[in-house]
């Protein structure tokens, strides 16, 4: 049974990473793109500060989809704490840090695109504040899953948890 949720484990924890690393590779072509095709133009309130080939924004993210990712990661991680164990430490903590990547691009883009409608921008910033609220959740978690796994290792006389030492 323990190798099942092991398994379980890895494929809700591998899931929910992609999903997060998307959110955050979405900010950084958006950043790019910006940098190269915009004038260097990364919010609405700004202007270009060399000739644009293309008008701001790169793309537009609508309030829907970065809300409706917020709510798959939500419903994502649940498994990934929920069938977590001390031997899954680093799994909880790359977790954490693949969030914090993803809050950074939700509220950047909350904050930076253009409101198009007020809905919209609630949606945005609806998306941005569900993420903080999964990041401080992860915080506390991987936070205590870490040092209880650091203790039972320690106490068992085996090396402290380290990164890449995750089984």
């Amino acid at each position: 049974m323990s190798s099942r949720r092991s398994r379980l484990q890895k494929r809700f924890t591998t899931i929910y990473l992609l999903l997060r690393m998307l959110q955050a590779a979405v900010l950084i072509v958006f950043l790019l793109g910006s940098l190269a095709l915009s004038g260097g133009q990364v919010a609405a309130s700004g202007a270009p500060m060399w000739g644009a080939v293309v008008d701001f924004p790169l793309f537009r993210l609508p309030g829907w989809l970065l809300l409706a990712v917020s709510v798959v990661g939500v419903l994502l991680v649940i498994p990934v704490v929920a069938l977590a164990r001390l031997a899954d430490a680093g799994r909880v903590v790359g977790a954490f840090s693949a969030t914090a990547a993803a809050t950074a691009a939700s509220f950047f883009f909350a904050w930076s695109q253009p409101q198009t409608t007020p809905d919209d921008s609630t949606l945005r910033w609806a998306a941005a504040i569900t993420d903080g609220a999964v990041l401080l959740i992860l915080l506390v978690i991987a936070g205590t899953v870490a040092a209880l796994a650091d203790r039972e290792r320690s106490r068992t006389g085996v090396p402290v948890w380290t990164p890449g030492q995750d089984s």
